[in-house]
């Protein structure tokens, strides 16, 4: 049995917001999840960025050493924040901004080239880290 829609619910779903909605889920997710960060912004501890990272070691099980090398660098920058935040706590926070900016290009450079995660979850995952690292800086600098 097939069901036919209506000429105006066709309609509905061709228009481009509507299909920009659709076609994009990860993003519309990954917003509306993050609202909250755009009205109250917090500085997430520095432990997240390496967890986050430690997730595309179970995902990234295409490329283990890239993915271990990048965790590395995670933990050398979660090691630097916790040095550095003692004596200068905007230095801190500034690093942590970055992390989160970078894992979303990192995100953004699995998503190109459709590897090691998949799309829906490089492009959920970028969108949410930026907006991570957007409201860092603008509730720091």
């Amino acid at each position: 049995m097939t069901t036919t829609q209506t000429p105006k619910a066709q309609t509905f779903w061709k228009t481009p917001l509507v299909r920009a909605f659709v076609d994009r889920w990860p993003m519309v997710i990954a917003l509306a999840i993050s609202w909250d960060f755009w009205l109250t912004p917090l500085v997430p501890p520095v432990w997240t960025l390496v967890l986050c990272q430690a997730a595309y070691l179970l995902w990234g099980w295409r490329k283990p050493r890239l993915q271990l090398a990048v965790l590395s660098v995670y933990t050398a920058l979660a090691a630097a924040v916790i040095m550095v935040t003692p004596h200068a706590p905007h230095v801190g926070v500034l690093l942590i901004a970055l992390g989160w900016g970078a894992h979303a290009v990192w995100d953004l450079v699995h998503h190109v080239r459709n590897a090691v995660v998949p799309r829906w979850w490089s492009e959920f995952c970028g969108v949410f880290d930026l907006v991570i690292a957007v409201t860092i800086l603008l509730k720091w600098f």
